[in-house]
């Protein structure tokens, strides 16, 4: 629904084997991120409606565990989240990747994304092509170098250089990174980990 929050790490020092309350749900609510941050860094939001909104992270007061938070954004009726990340304030991520259900993708420049007040509307992170029932699956900070996994809803899986999807503006559609079949939609796209060969 929109709720985010910012709780200092030594609220959870001491977890039991039941786990420790993270935060407060309306009803109806479910917490779907969790993610590390420190004052300066960004955090940047994508909506399934393809609206995004980048603020920074200095502008959450810090909160105990059972609070409930303040607004994201404000979203339009209808709309709900599709993706929320950091943007880490000392390493620039050249670019953002945007993934739409129905396959359509492409790469945006982080800086086409300045950081505004907390609780705005947002810009235009993408726009749809005519005709589809399509909606933004993916807002995912990138560099030209990484390789995603694009994942359908039925478990077919596509490896896909980030360099190898066109880098557009933010009105643009996309190009199509994977065809989803009858029935069939992007479900999710995960950035695949790398690592540093070292010699033993």
């Amino acid at each position: 629904q929109g709720w985010i929050k910012k709780t200092p790490l030594a609220a959870f020092e001491n977890i039991s084997s039941r786990g420790l309350t993270i935060a407060s749900l309306g009803e109806g609510d479910v917490l779907k991120w969790c993610h590390k941050c420190a004052d300066g860094d960004d955090i940047l939001i994508g909506t399934t409606g393809g609206m995004a909104s980048r603020f920074e992270t200095s502008s959450l007061r810090p909160t105990g565990r059972t609070s409930r938070g303040v607004k994201s954004m404000k979203l339009k009726k209808g709309d709900t989240l599709a993706d929320v990340n950091v943007l880490d304030g000392n390493e620039k991520c050249e670019f953002v990747l945007a993934v739409t259900s129905c396959g359509y993708g492409k790469r945006i420049k982080t800086d086409d994304f300045t950081a505004r007040a907390r609780g705005g509307v947002g810009v235009i992170a993408t726009k749809f092509k005519p005709g589809l029932k399509d909606k933004l699956t993916c807002l995912r900070p990138v560099s030209a170098d990484d390789e995603v996994l694009v994942i359908t809803s039925k478990g077919v899986i596509v490896r896909q250089k980030v360099s190898a999807i066109s880098s557009q503006g933010r009105a643009a559609t996309g190009v199509l990174v994977q065809k989803a079949g009858r029935g069939d939609f992007i479900s999710r796209v995960s950035t695949v980990p790398t690592f540093e060969e070292t010699d033993e």
